[in-house]
Formats: structure tokens, sequence, C-alpha cells
């Protein structure tokens, strides 16, 4: 039975009837494994965050606030140099054709 986010299920006469079908199907199963396994390694580093935030005598409650707090500094900063990258290519570019 042919699944279109799953290649490992397709049959050999399948793959030979809808080739372009089973390249996307490989493509859908392989963004699949990596927002899964971006998923596990947000939950495992919040968990190792909590940890942390409790030994040094925080509460659980109190650490998902502080680590949604920390991610959300971390967006600002990486936003902040993306946007100067692009202030600074731009400012290039126009200097250029000056």
């Amino acid at each position: 039975m042919k699944d279109s986010r799953n290649p490992n299920n397709w049959s050999n006469r399948e793959i030979e009837e809808d080739s372009a079908g089973y390249v996307v199907a490989q493509r859908a199963y392989r963004e699949d494994q990596a927002s899964a396994a971006a998923q596990r390694q947000a939950e495992q580093d919040q968990e190792r965050f909590t940890k942390a935030f409790t030994q040094a005598g925080g509460s659980k409650a109190d650490a998902a606030s502080a680590y949604r707090a920390k991610r959300n500094e971390q967006a600002a900063l990486a936003a902040a140099h993306a946007d100067e990258a692009a202030r600074l290519a731009q400012r290039g570019a126009t200097w250029s054709k000056v």
C-alpha cells in the first residue's frame, strides 16, 4: 500500500509505476524525521534546563517561564544579527552602485 509520506511502505511495483511520487515520499519522510528529531531535541533541552533550574532552587512552574524567556531572548538576538547582516549587505550593494 502506497504511503505518500513513508517510502519504506512502497512495493517495487508502486515505485516503478510512480517513481516521481516515490521521490516526493522520500523527501517528505526525511522532513518528518528531521522535524521529529528537532522536537525531541527541544524537549530534551527543556528537560535539562528544568532540571538545572530546579536544582538551583527554582520551581518547576517557574522553569517553564524562564525557559521560554531564554528562548525568546536567543531568538531576538538571532533576529538582530540577521537584520544587521542584511542591513550591511544592502548598504554594500548600494555603495557599490555609487
